[in-house]
């Protein structure tokens, strides 16, 4: 017995010893930032933006249960009249059919931001409105931008800008008085919200303190309306001022709509602007002001009311949808109320 113990152990001794157990972790290879809760909250609202695009109509009643009621959900169109409060059923793109086909937006170059607080987010896009004309498919280009409100755990949209950039030359040069719809006031009753459209007034100012009230951050941004003009960065204080893209000689705000983030430290607006300016034909000089749409995205950078920076901002100006097809496209077109487009293709 001795002897088969002592054989047993020799064997065991001249085994090699087990290899120790792995356990093999399963990971996702699309998520490489796991612990990144930023990073999750920015794809959560890209993924929120692109599936906006299919939608008809934006939810009102969403908004309302995420930021200040009164103030509401604001959607700001390409054409003169495409202001509205509160629930739009339909009616977000210029062209929503041509000849019984329907069109759709393309997203080109979208980019998210999230507040520092991540109570708030942004999206600036600039999409294609592609229309199905005459066998072939014509494409519209349009700027986007969109704020969203961070609630439990999903962003909500409360507030859409859309436009069409255009050369400012020669729109000035057409223009006669302070065409479209100005958006009525509405301003959270708190006293941060009166001291961030303050701010707004200031930043558009033509002799206001940009570097008191623009951010410089990276990802600071300013759309104007000429296609040429999108500042980021340090550019938003240092490029030119709306005033200076407008050769205006004042820039005020016309109408605002303004609500505080659900943590009172971002504030965004939708707001009507009237630029005076000063245009010369062959009758010499004529004085004409001009009303241009804006939306806003605030931010508080410090302990005091005078802290609110700007963070981004896109500025537009009207076009009907048909001179937008006409222009686009290169036929003119009927429109409907509802944005169908008749169109005779050549033969």
């Amino acid at each position: 017995m001795r002897r088969l113990s002592l054989v047993a152990a020799l064997a065991l001794a001249g085994c090699p010893a087990a290899a120790p157990s792995r356990t093999t972790e399963l990971r996702d290879p699309a998520v490489s930032d796991r612990d990144d809760g930023r990073g999750r909250l920015a794809r959560e609202l890209e993924t929120e933006v692109r599936a906006s695009y299919l939608r008809a109509g934006l939810d009102a009643a969403a908004a309302a249960a995420i930021i200040d009621p009164a103030v509401g959900l604001v959607a700001i169109g390409v054409g003169p009249s495409d202001l509205v409060v509160g629930p739009v059923a339909s009616g977000r793109w210029p062209v929503t059919a041509v000849a019984g086909r329907p069109t759709a937006v393309v997203s080109r170059a979208l980019e998210v931001h999230v507040a520092d607080d991540e109570s708030l987010g942004w999206a600036y896009d600039e999409a294609t409105l592609e229309l199905p004309v005459c066998g072939r498919v014509a494409a519209i280009p349009l700027r986007v931008f969109q704020v969203y409100a961070r609630d439990a755990d999903r962003w909500t949209l409360v507030a859409e800008h859309v436009a069409y950039a255009q050369a400012m030359g020669r729109w000035l040069d057409a223009a006669v008085r302070a065409d479209g719809t100005k958006l009525p006031d509405a301003v959270e009753q708190q006293p941060d919200a009166v001291a961030a459209r303050d701010v707004i007034a200031m930043a558009i100012s033509p002799d206001g303190d940009r570097a008191a009230t623009w951010d410089d951050a990276a990802d600071a941004l300013a759309v104007w309306p000429d296609p040429l003009q999108v500042l980021r960065g340090g550019a938003t204080r240092l490029g030119p001022s709306l005033a200076a893209s407008l050769e205006a000689t004042a820039v005020s705000v016309d109408g605002v709509r303004l609500a505080l983030g659900p943590t009172r430290q971002t504030a965004f607006a939708s707001t009507t602007l009237l630029a005076h300016t000063v245009r010369a034909d062959a009758s010499g000089e004529r004085a004409v002001d001009v009303r241009l749409r804006a939306t806003f995205v605030l931010e508080h950078r410090g302990g005091d009311a005078t802290a609110w920076r700007v963070r981004a901002a896109m500025v537009s100006v009207p076009i009907t949808a048909g001179a937008l097809v006409g222009r686009t496209v290169g036929m003119s077109a009927t429109m409907s109320q509802d944005g169908v487009a008749t169109v005779s293709c050549p033969q």
